[in-house]
């Protein structure tokens, strides 16, 4: 990793691409920094030069320090952050930083398997810090023991820029034993030429999948294989005025699926390829396949229907170099830092090889710099722009939603598909899509679905429920379709 960065450094001041969030800073400031960005920001060369003045070194003879970190987070983000992280702390303390990616094989369920066991054997892991993933796991990893408190840059406005909750959901611990780097919400990810050519009007709304005119043309991922996938779901489900009438929204929207795709991202890539017309979308991957098709895709966050997550940064346990890693802490929650999710390629202050697109957790950035975001960040902070959200609701029915959703439409899809074209044929007499639309007994109020929620805790009596709800939506959909 550390040669390709060096690399591709090289390449970026040849090509005199680099743009340096620490241009926004005193030169003699010793800690990261939270200033605003001047309206122009010395390339590479310029800050090297910086260096070589202040230190009496190139930046490549500076002694190094190394910091480890164990991420989630895509190469492009490890790259802008590495690079910009690297030349602030070069210029501020004249050392450089060497970064290690810990890569374990797999996403952040491999990566909280593999702290849990390195933790169940000693007391440190050799890590320094875990990045990215939902606070769930930040929680839970704080309950274990596995992080160590967040010591923030003495005197920063950190904790000022950033709320304690937003819609209901924590985003920072308490006890700062975590806090979130960026915020991720969930939208619908459309084509907009396959929608001209079928003269239908952008979905602006969630209930707006569930269209019959749009039958077969939504790309949908398996909640059982997606947590992404799970999230905006209930966010569908939150988003009408009860449970049973949420499900009846949701079940629309399934019935309308090409295909359920086993990645949310493999189903977010599914517009842009012609594949389907629209899908459900963390914001995140939207904005990626944007960016690659900008003039076909639109990603679009439901106003006032989805909530806003976190996703965290955190010190583990025992970490090998402590203070370089608080200082790495403060330089992504910093101004500079988060510009680096929002901004485009070469704007001062910004990434200089890829855009992240991501949603800066500080509330100043929207104000500050709205006029420099890429176009479709929002601002989640913006009045009627999140919806509450009942998490313990949420976190009773979790298993039971995405089990449900497994049995009543990917394990019946076929069956899913003929109801639904009846229905639409018919002109969805009322009856028959109150029929369509019913829950199994069992989970159609909260006491059912606390009780069923138990049930699948147990392996045997997951069995069993599942296979009920299975034959259950198949007879469900022979009636309706007859």
């Amino acid at each position: 990793m550390r040669d390709r960065f060096v690399g591709r450094l090289a390449v970026a001041a040849v090509a005199g691409l680099a743009m340096l969030a620490v241009g926004c800073r005193r030169a003699d400031d010793g800690q990261a920094g939270d200033g605003t960005p001047p309206a122009t920001a010395p390339g590479l060369a310029g800050i090297e030069a910086q260096i070589a003045a202040k230190w009496g070194k190139s930046l490549s003879a500076l002694p190094a320090e190394k910091l480890v970190l164990i991420s989630a987070h895509s190469e492009n983000i490890q790259y802008e952050f590495q690079r910009a992280y690297s030349l602030d702390y070069a210029l501020r303390h004249g050392r450089r930083v060497e970064f290690e990616w810990r890569d374990v094989g797999g996403g952040t369920s491999t990566i909280i398997q593999y702290l849990r066991n390195v933790y169940a054997h000693a007391d440190s892991a050799d890590i320094d810090l875990l990045w990215g993933g939902g606070e769930t796991t930040f929680k839970m990893l704080k309950q274990e023991g596995a992080l160590e408190p967040l010591a923030l840059a003495e005197g920063s406005d950190i904790l000022s820029a950033i709320p304690e909750r937003l819609g209901g959901v924590e985003l920072r611990d308490p006890d700062l034993a975590w806090c979130g780097s960026a915020v991720s919400g969930f939208g619908i990810l459309y084509n907009r030429e396959l929608l001209e050519r079928r003269q239908l009007r952008p979905p602006a709304r969630w209930e707006d999948l569930g269209d019959p005119r749009l039958f077969g043309l939504v790309a949908l991922a398996d909640p059982s294989q997606s947590g992404s996938a799970a999230a905006s779901y209930e966010m569908i489900v939150q988003s009408a005025p009860d449970w049973p009438e949420g499900w009846a929204r949701l079940l629309a929207i399934l019935a309308n699926a090409k295909r359920f795709y086993d990645s949310a991202g493999d189903a977010a890539s599914a517009p842009g390829l012609g594949e389907a017309l629209a899908a459900t979308s963390i914001d995140f991957y939207g904005t990626l396949r944007v960016m690659e098709a900008p003039g076909t895709l639109v990603y679009i966050s439901p106003k006032g229907q989805t909530a806003f997550t976190p996703d965290p940064i955190a010190i583990l346990k025992n970490p090998p170099h402590r203070a370089l890693a608080q200082d790495f802490v403060s330089f992504v929650l910093s101004r500079p830092g988060q510009l680096l999710w929002a901004l485009p390629v070469g704007q001062p202050g910004g990434p200089v090889r890829d855009a992240l697109g991501r949603q800066p957790i500080r509330t100043d950035i929207y104000e500050s710099d709205a006029g420099r975001l890429l176009p479709w960040i929002v601002n989640p902070y913006a009045a009627d722009n999140v919806m509450e959200v009942d998490f313990q609701i949420k976190e009773q029915r979790d298993e039971v939603l995405k089990r449900l959703v497994r049995a009543a439409a990917v394990d019946n899809r076929d069956g899913l598909r003929a109801a639904r074209g009846k229905l639409i044929a018919a002109g969805f007499p009322a009856d028959k899509v109150a029929e369509f639309s019913r829950l199994p007994e069992g989970v159609r109020d909260v006491e059912g679905l606390r009780a069923t929620a138990a049930r699948l805790r147990d392996p045997t009596e997951a069995e069993k429920v599942v296979s009920e709800w299975q034959k259950y939506f198949r007879d469900l959909y022979a009636r309706v379709a007859r």
